[in-house]
């Protein structure tokens, strides 16, 4: 059993490298089951014993990487922004290659708009209530809510798309210089 536990596992990563690979040089929507397949060196019938298609490959990975991030991110963090960010941006680099890949201009429209989703809900119950803002009303925090989960989007798709020039460290320092408000004390 242990054996058929670690191919399973094996296959998986291999399937989630692929994929990560094809959007370095194809579009999303380019990419097919068959490219995924010849790519990770798996049968068709590889694949999907893992997934659906190509969505639920992206739509299950998003999940685990939401629930990763959060524990990783929000764990870590010492109730400042900078270890926020930092903590964000070590997190992408070191276990969201297909995120990453998925964020870039070569991701789908679709699945960006679903990431930008979820960093308004992580932001609306795990950073919002930590922030010192003085939000009146449901208006304004569904404003600050699209400002700062788009916001930080979209620098991370820019530091993606521009081949993350600058270390997370430098990223942090540049991102705290612009933000201005604070966790509470």
């Amino acid at each position: 059993m242990k054996e058929k536990d670690l191919r399973y596992y094996r296959t998986r990563k291999n399937i989630l490298s692929a994929m990560t690979r094809l959007l370095q040089t194809k579009t999303f929507e380019q990419i097919t089951v068959t490219n995924i397949c010849e790519e990770a060196e798996i049968s068709r019938s590889g694949f999907y014993l893992h997934y659906v298609d190509k969505y639920d490959l992206v739509e299950v990975n998003l999940k685990e990487f939401r629930d990763q991030a959060n524990q990783f991110v929000f764990s870590n963090a010492d109730n400042s922004k900078t270890a926020l960010f930092s903590n964000m941006l070590s997190y992408l680099q070191s276990d969201g290659q297909l995120i990453a890949a998925l964020i870039s201009e070569n991701g789908s429209i679709e699945v960006q708009n679903y990431i930008k989703r979820m960093m308004q809900e992580n932001a609306r119950i795990n950073i919002f209530p930590q922030l010192d803002l003085k939000i009146k009303n449901k208006i304004e925090e569904h404003y600050a809510l699209l400002f700062l989960s788009n916001a930080l989007f979209g620098v991370l798709q820019d530091w993606i798309n521009r081949g993350q020039s600058e270390s997370p460290e430098e990223l942090v320092r540049i991102m705290d210089r612009l933000i201005t408000f604070d966790f509470k004390k």
